[in-house]
């Protein structure tokens, strides 16, 4: 609210809002859309950029959709309705490759019961088996990576229960995360997923250094044979193990943030944005990474704000909108406009 007076305070002729109601309440809504209807009445100019639908004909004149950094068309507000619009942000088939592996879906691995963090994550339950790929699709603020973030144990649920293999857990931080055999590929790997000045096999062997140490010294070449082993296993293009990670390429960064997870046999692996920022080439082989992971029996939660991708590599979906879950599709029933219609607002 205080920056949204500052740009008020201005006077300026043009203002433009981003996802401006992400963290305000109804009320605070209520105030800023009436200043944004006394903006237009002096003959300011508003751009107002938002996922949700309600808000887009509540307060617009026109629409602007853009998909994939380019605009699909503009239709006055009036003149058109949520179906339309719809259709402009969905208008492309899957082209993207995605492969399948053949695997077996077993037993549950891990179940959260109305699970609270807060405004962000409300009464979230789902559950999730060893060799299935559970994609969890949702628009901006939709609570997606708070939940994975109380799963991993790195900020607090308020209330709720996790069960792994049956059992009730408490996981207070990311270290008995690690130990129940849970392992997160973060959002942002520059900033949490690696040490972008150490090497590549340091970063990869990371969290094994006490399988690989000896009065308090690594030994060499149990770390480097760690290290061929999943560069080979994955595809890791690198002038040797010494080289920074933070001179690779975004995609074999990835990678190696795969890599330091699933070379500790986890039984759940959390991937945040796991193609986020790569090229087209490295997203098919991280594609290829989740469905081998899923055939070897490892749980895999996938949280993506890529349509395609959700819907490419996960056995089931399930959606959420504004902290809660809303819908669940497995694959053969799902689409991009019913993953809209169950994320964006009525």
């Amino acid at each position: 609210m205080v920056e949204i007076g500052r740009a008020l305070s201005r006077e300026a002729q043009l203002i433009i809002f981003d996802e401006p109601t992400a963290s305000l309440t109804d009320s605070e809504v209520d105030i800023l859309f009436k200043n944004i209807t006394d903006l237009r009445n002096r003959g300011a100019a508003v751009v107002y950029i938002t996922h949700k639908m309600d808000e887009i004909f509540k307060i617009s004149d026109q629409i602007t959709v853009l998909r994939d950094g380019r605009k699909t068309g503009t239709l006055k507000t009036r003149e058109t309705n949520r179906d339309e619009v719809i259709n402009l942000m969905i208008g492309r088939e899957l082209n993207e490759f995605f492969h399948t592996i053949s695997k077996d879906i077993g037993k549950e691995v891990l179940r959260v019961e109305k699970l609270c963090r807060e405004k962000f994550v409300k009464d979230v339950s789902f559950e999730i088996k060893s060799g299935e790929v559970l994609g969890l699709y949702g628009l901006v603020g939709a609570g997606r990576s708070e939940t994975a973030e109380s799963i991993f144990g790195i900020v607090q649920a308020d209330s709720g229960k996790i069960f792994l293999e049956g059992e009730e857990v408490k996981v207070p931080n990311p270290k008995k995360a690690v130990k129940l055999g849970l392992g997160l590929v973060p959002e942002n790997r520059k900033l949490q997923g690696l040490i972008l000045g150490m090497a590549c096999d340091d970063n990869l062997t990371l969290p094994r250094l006490d399988k690989m140490q000896h009065m308090g010294f690594i030994k060499n070449s149990i770390q480097n044979s760690l290290f061929r082993e999943y560069a080979e296993k994955l595809s890791i293009s690198t002038p040797g193990p010494k080289q920074p990670v933070g001179k690779l390429s975004g995609g074999n960064q990835q990678k190696i943030v795969i890599g330091k997870w699933i070379s500790l046999n986890p039984k759940l692996l959390i991937l945040d944005e796991p193609t986020r920022g790569i090229d087209v080439g490295s997203k098919s082989e991280i594609h290829r990474l989740i469905g081998q992971m899923a055939a070897e029996g490892i749980a895999v939660l996938v949280i993506s704000s890529e349509m395609p991708e959700i819907i490419g590599v996960s056995d089931r979906i399930i959606t959420m909108r504004e902290g809660r879950v809303t819908n669940e599709f497995r694959k053969e029933d799902v689409s991009e406009e019913k993953l809209i219609r169950a994320c964006a607002h009525s």
